[in-house]
């Protein structure tokens, strides 16, 4: 995707369609625009490598947050039925 200005436009979807764009955007810990845009790229096949790498790295990252999270999760809960 060439980089520089973006067009800003207006979409409109209907609820269902946005609650999926929501949870996967969330899902992925990304943008909803940023959701968009690569479902775009990728339905007319011109998704890039450097794109696809960059979602990756997002995803990536983003595991690891979560998975980070879960420990601590882990952790308060091995407390407690460790206190009983």
């Amino acid at each position: 995707m060439a980089r520089g200005r973006l067009h800003t436009t207006t979409v409109r979807f209907d609820a269902d369609t946005w609650a999926v764009i929501v949870a996967e955007s969330e899902r992925l810990g990304i943008a909803h625009a940023e959701y968009i845009r690569g479902a775009v790229l990728r339905h007319s096949g011109r998704a890039t490598d450097a794109d696809l790498g960059r979602r990756l790295e997002a995803v990536e990252a983003r595991a690891e947050e979560l998975a980070a999270r879960v420990a601590v999760v882990a952790r308060a809960v091995r407390r407690c039925v460790a206190a009983g």
